[in-house]
């Protein structure tokens, strides 16, 4: 049986065309008593959905983009719990579709030529990671298609915001390092000063130190992968040898620089202990096992895309809404990289 059309159900209900829609897409403004009377009409001439047609009624697709910049998309899919699978069971959840793209260099220096903003084929996206542009990400902002970001965080701009609860995580075991394992010389591998969770993790790292009386000692890196961490750790051990402990930006990193001290033949972690954020799945694998900062991005990744449905379907507009900053919390996973024997946690 063909499922009749919004007219037909209209006639039925005695509501225009447009109010059949807001109902029968879930969108606020309608009264009970006609929205009931809608949705029995509906019934009764046995409605069913069709999703092209109605996005020709709400001009939505019904998708959601997910951009990346080209390289780095391995550093949230090795993680235990990623942002990706949240974010594609909570599309399904809501009846959208996920489209995924990975930008170079040369893309963001042009974001309205993406295809799926070209054609139009995306009613709004989740941008992820701090590697994409922020001139990118400001011309999509100022288009009015709906953003959120996630791992990401741009001063002064009013864009919606999915993070980790860097500080307090770095901070935590940081001062893990400094009371349970009495460490005094300890360096802080960062990234790139201008990524927010650098900026953030590095905070919660001098914190820590200020409330033990100790020094901040901070390297920053270009990027955060394990060559860059193993190279790091080369020139401090070089340079300042009485190091003692270490705390690092993200796993990869902290694995690079474990590798730097065995191959200088400082034992991890009877001479230097090392801790790590993020949890990848080779952090408990790794020789000694990583301590490190367990981050929930799956649920970050859920959060992103409620939070844009929420602006994707909201009747008001980019500049009457307030802008959110969510935070998900991280859990310190303690191994024995840091000095602590099996089991202590």
């Amino acid at each position: 049986m063909k499922s009749p059309t919004l007219r037909e159900i209209a006639e039925k209900a005695r509501v225009s065309i447009s109010t059949v829609s807001r109902v029968l897409n879930d969108q606020p403004g309608i009264g009970q008593e006609t929205r009931d009377r809608v949705l029995a009409a509906a019934r009764e001439l046995r409605f069913r959905p069709n999703a092209a047609a109605r996005s020709l009624i709400t001009r939505r697709t019904r998708n959601i983009g997910f951009v990346a910049a080209k390289g780095t998309v391995p550093t949230h899919f090795v993680t235990a719990s990623h942002p990706f699978v949240g974010i594609e069971h909570e599309c399904q959840r809501r009846g959208y579709h996920l489209l995924t793209t990975f930008v170079s260099e040369e893309a963001m220096r042009s974001p309205m030529d993406l295809p799926m903003l070209r054609e139009q084929r995306v009613d709004g996206l989740i941008l992820v990671g701090p590697n994409i542009r922020p001139s990118f990400i400001l011309a999509l902002h100022h288009s009015g298609l709906p953003l959120v970001l996630l791992d990401n965080l741009l001063r002064g701009a009013e864009i919606d915001a999915v993070l980790h609860e860097n500080e307090e995580g770095a901070y935590q075991l940081t001062r893990h390092l400094v009371q349970e394992h009495e460490q005094r010389r300890v360096v802080f591998l960062s990234g790139p000063e201008e990524w927010v969770s650098s900026r953030e993790r590095a905070a919660g790292y001098r914190r820590a130190l200020s409330e033990a009386g100790l020094e901040p000692w901070i390297v920053s890196m270009p990027e955060t992968s394990f060559e860059s961490g193993a190279m790091a750790m080369q020139a401090i051990l070089a340079q300042e040898p009485d190091v003692t402990g270490l705390v690092a930006v993200n796993d990869a990193t902290a694995i690079g620089a474990a590798a730097a001290c065995k191959a200088a033949g400082r034992r991890v972690p009877e001479e230097i202990g090392v801790v790590g954020f993020d949890d990848i799945r080779w952090a408990p694998l790794h020789d000694p096992p990583l301590t490190t900062a367990h981050s929930f991005g799956e649920e970050m990744g859920r959060q992103a895309v409620r939070r844009l449905i929420d602006r994707i379907e909201s009747d008001s507009t980019e500049t009457e809404e307030a802008r959110v900053r969510l935070r998900v919390s991280v859990k310190p996973v303690i191994r024995r990289s840091c000095g602590c024997e099996p089991g202590s946690d």
